[in-house]
């Protein structure tokens, strides 16, 4: 069979009888293919504008311990914000595909209702933050409409990882509706020639869509963890045993459960958990450590989670035989990970615990945290492994089952 370019692929010029659109037999398919080509260019710019939003907050968060001046025209809030907008602009340019298509791919409603409900949320969050700003000034971490935004940030990054799933899963997208009245094997040759079939296009484009997700549920656990909500009119901050729990057991489970969802979703290649890991250690290390000058030193040690990550992508990587208990024990040594993961802000979480202060200065994060490391990660890790293999089990199933 004749081998088309992209370019080809999609111009109506070339079709012939060996054209893949051709054998679906009408330009609307072509029409189509483009709708679907702006649904997932739609979804990977929400996907990004989330991810970006959330990089900003984790920012804001250290300049705020580091009692950096406040100003809305700070470089954290305008990532924060742009982030937003680019996932407003995403949002709009998924509709406009979907309701061009919506009747031949029926399965991508649920994916679009995500999104849209998720960046309804932000829109809301934006007017109720300032109203709140307005009357009571600077709030914590955990307040009303930081929930709205996170939620918000959480429903429509999900939405967009949906989405992204889909269109690059032949199963799934073509359950919906035929296409033109084509054949199975029709419709399937029309989406082949589309770019983000590819297979590293498709492992780019999960890797993106599975970061702003990470980030944002890292936030939902900090908001019930971490000592930071306490203000002049409200003290939201969590009781220190409440969130000692909800670290130990929320941070291992969501490290193994994001890690080994790329993994599943990366069609069990190596590579994809290893680069979705280094993504989450690059950008921790540029908002959380580098800010504060005290913490550039521990760099090398917080960069050494590198080592576990590639360990666990290599041993899943490799396994052929008895994969659901090599899936657990990756999900076990993820797990034991994630005190250091999560370094330095959970240092805050623990040192609660031992001395009763809610408020580390910035300038003995580091010693205060390797001086606990003795007395409770001997307690942690094996709660942390636990949740770990929960994790990657609660991983693997979802994907089996839902995407596969």
């Amino acid at each position: 069979m004749k081998r088309f370019s992209i370019r080809e692929r999609y111009s109506t010029k070339n079709i012939g009888k060996d054209h893949p659109i051709s054998r679906a037999g009408s330009k609307l398919s072509v029409i189509r293919m483009h709708s679907l080509t702006g649904f997932v260019l739609g979804c990977t710019l929400v996907s990004l504008g989330i991810f970006i939003s959330a990089t900003g907050g984790s920012w804001d968060i250290t300049n705020h311990l580091l009692n950096k001046p406040e100003s809305f025209f700070s470089a954290p809030h305008a990532m924060l914000y742009a982030g937003v907008a680019l996932a407003i602009v995403g949002c709009g340019v998924m509709f406009r595909a979907y309701k061009s298509m919506h009747s031949s791919y029926q399965s991508l409603n649920t994916a679009t209702k995500l999104v849209i409900t998720g960046i309804v949320m932000l829109l809301v969050a934006g007017p109720v933050d300032f109203a709140w700003h307005s009357a009571f000034g600077l709030d914590g971490l955990l307040s009303p409409p930081h929930f709205v935004l996170l939620m918000g940030m959480v429903i429509s990054s999900l939405g967009s990882l949906f989405g992204i799933i889909l269109c690059t899963n032949d199963n799934k997208l073509n359950n919906g509706s035929d296409l033109e009245n084509a054949s199975r094997q029709q419709r399937l040759g029309i989406l082949d020639s589309l770019i983000f079939k590819r297979p590293y296009t498709a492992m780019i484009l999960t890797i993106i869509g599975i970061m702003p997700i990470w980030l944002s549920l890292n936030g939902v656990v900090g908001m019930f963890s971490l000592p930071f909500s306490k203000t002049q009119y409200f003290d939201f901050n969590p009781d220190a045993s409440f969130a000692a729990i909800v670290a130990t057991v929320s941070y291992p489970f969501l490290l193994s459960l994001i890690l080994i969802s790329s993994f599943r979703l990366g069609k069990n290649s190596f590579g994809v958990l290893s680069i979705t890991g280094s993504i989450y250690l690059v950008v921790s290390a540029v908002t959380v450590i580098i800010p504060n000058e005290s913490l550039i030193s521990t760099l090398p040690f917080f960069l050494i989670n590198l080592v576990p990550i590639i360990a666990v992508d290599v041993l899943l990587s490799m396994s052929k035989h008895r994969f659901p208990y090599i899936i657990s024990l990756g999900g076990a040594i993820l797990g034991t990970t994630f005190f250091m993961m999560y370094y330095p802000l959970i240092t805050h979480v623990y040192n609660e615990v031992i001395t009763k202060q809610a408020f580390v200065w910035p300038s003995l994060t580091s010693s205060i945290y390797f001086g606990m490391i003795g007395n409770i990660y001997p307690l942690i890790v094996l709660p942390g492994a636990a949740m770990g293999i929960i994790g990657a089990i609660t991983a693997n199933r979802i994907i089996a089952h839902r995407f596969r």
